[in-house]
């Protein structure tokens, strides 16, 4: 079992339930969104989604649906009758049949939609009713993720390309593959009951994880782990040791951000923040489960329970009775301002989000300094501080080789001739005290200035999707690895603030 935002169905028959206490949504967001926050859920075989404040009304999508699923501004369902059915934009009519039978397995993700029949893998890509390219591999399963293609054959092994979508396979494993995930940059798979993955390059080598393990998921920098004992381990960071044990007796789990939930003897938990952060009971005796943004849905006796906010108490019962599966989506925002949230759901685990956060009310201030407020500017600017600082303000440079001149704050400006252009440019003189670059004060302005001041043509270049001028603009020492790394830091930003899809045009990773 992998998880990687798929509807969920209730494993029990759903039964009607008793009438329930409606629980008064909260008051709306001050927030501006693209698209408000969904929920859909399959009533019997009749999906419903609404759109905006748990409270909202049901719009009645589609009839005779086996599966469904939401990505972006698109949704999609998989009907009895093996027809694949997308449409994008608002929930009114407006169904695109994107094949009329035989279908077996979908998915929709970053502008594609790949569907199975028996196994045969198609792909489209771009507008509703782009070219359909069948795909040269015979499949059991497969997900696309960003530019990359998985799939697993029915003898066992795994092959992943990136790019367009003609050949160019490689093969992961061969070794009896059972089961397999791509997350940005990373690709777990089990062979049998051992977890492997690797991260970077598709030629990168893989690391051991763990052995008996039943279920696995891939999060941002999380990896967590369901063994067949029952006990669920979850790490952040890279794919070294350092699980940590969330629980014991654990049938099922799902990773989102920095929340962690799991059901126990029936039971859903969840946690959110550290590793180390408490549990707490959500609801007894649940038939399944959803997580997005700060959202939490269960089913309970064929009821929709949602809640928004904290993990304390506050369900509002969004449907009675009948349902059997539910997909959370949350809000596509504006883009404007970056909160720690944005960042998690980009990334997964943000490490000292204590001082991330503290360091964004700065930032955010010298991005609207900067002009850098579109997706693509967002993008390549969070990016690149993600890569150099880990978006902390603070950050000082662990190479000490530049001794008192070395990288600090978020852009990490280092280099004597750059402290002396930062003292004629704020006024302030860093020769004297150059640690000053990492305080709140000037940590942000001087990001913003070396985006616009010193290499003005920054913008420009996110304009133009063009990460690899981004990256010579910034100037670490060379490195295919680097690049690529940023490049995919890049694509999942841009994705995040372009509506949960990559723009329909080229994204240059190749530094120049």
């Amino acid at each position: 079992m992998s998880r990687f935002r798929r509807p969920v169905v209730a494993a029990l028959a759903a039964v009607t339930a008793a009438a329930l206490p409606a629980i008064a949504p909260p008051g709306a967001s001050a927030e501006t969104y693209l698209q408000e926050a969904r929920i859909a859920v399959l009533h019997g075989d009749v999906l419903r989604v609404k759109e905006g404040g748990m409270d909202a009304d049901w719009e009645d999508q589609e009839s005779g649906v086996q599966r469904f699923q939401l990505d972006g501004n698109r949704v999609a369902v998989l009907k009895t009758d093996g027809s694949l059915l997308v449409k994008e934009g608002d929930l009114g009519p407006g169904w695109y049949t994107v094949d009329t039978d035989s279908v077996t397995d979908f998915q929709l993700r970053d502008g594609r939609i790949a569907y199975a029949e028996g196994q045969d893998l198609y792909i489209t890509e771009g507008d509703l009713g782009g070219e359909v390219v069948h795909q040269d591999a015979v499949v059991a399963k497969f997900q696309i993720e960003g530019d990359r293609v998985g799939v697993l054959t029915p003898d066992g092994a795994l092959l992943v390309k990136e790019g367009d979508l003609g050949p160019g396979w490689v093969t992961i494993s061969d070794n009896d593959v059972t089961d397999f995930q791509l997350e940005n940059d990373r690709i777990a798979y089990t062979e049998g009951d051992h977890l492997w993955a690797q991260e970077g390059e598709l030629d990168a080598p893989s690391i051991d994880q763990e052995t008996g393990v039943r279920g696995f998921q891939l999060e941002g920098d999380r990896v967590g782990v369901l063994k067949d004992d029952g006990s669920l381990l979850v790490k952040g960071g890279d794919l070294e040791p350092g699980w940590a044990t969330i629980s014991t007796g654990v049938t099922d789990f799902e990773l989102d951000a920095d929340r962690i939930g799991y059901v126990e003897n029936g039971d859903l938990w969840a946690q959110e923040g550290g590793l180390d952060a408490a549990s707490y009971v959500q609801e007894e005796d649940i038939a399944a489960f959803d997580l997005d943004g700060d959202r939490v849905a269960v089913i309970k006796d064929g009821a929709l329970l949602v809640k928004e906010g904290d993990l304390g108490p506050g369900w509002y019962e969004a449907e009675s009775d009948s349902a059997t599966g539910v997909q959370l989506l949350a809000p596509i925002k504006s883009g404007r301002h970056v909160t720690l949230a944005d960042l998690q759901e980009i990334y997964g685990y943000i490490g000292y989000p204590d001082v991330v956060e503290a360091g964004l009310d700065s930032l955010n201030q010298a991005m609207d300094d900067g002009d850098i407020t579109t997706p693509a500017r967002m993008a390549a600017f969070i990016a690149t501080l993600r890569a150099e600082s880990g978006l902390r303000y603070d950050r000082g440079e662990v190479d000490q080789s530049l001794g008192r001149w070395r990288g600090r704050g978020f852009i990490q400006i280092s280099n004597d001739f750059n402290y002396q252009y930062i003292t004629n440019y704020f006024g302030y003189d860093f020769m004297a005290d150059p640690d000053a670059a990492a305080t709140l004060e000037y940590s942000a302005p001087i990001a913003r200035w070396y985006w616009t001041v010193a290499r003005p043509r920054m913008n420009e270049w996110a304009d133009n999707l063009d990460m690899g001028a981004v990256d010579g603009g910034i100037g670490y020492y060379y490195s295919p690895a680097e690049d690529a790394r940023r490049c995919d830091y890049f694509k999942a930003a841009l994705r995040y603030f372009n509506g949960g899809e990559l723009p329909d045009a080229d994204i240059n990773c190749v530094r120049h």
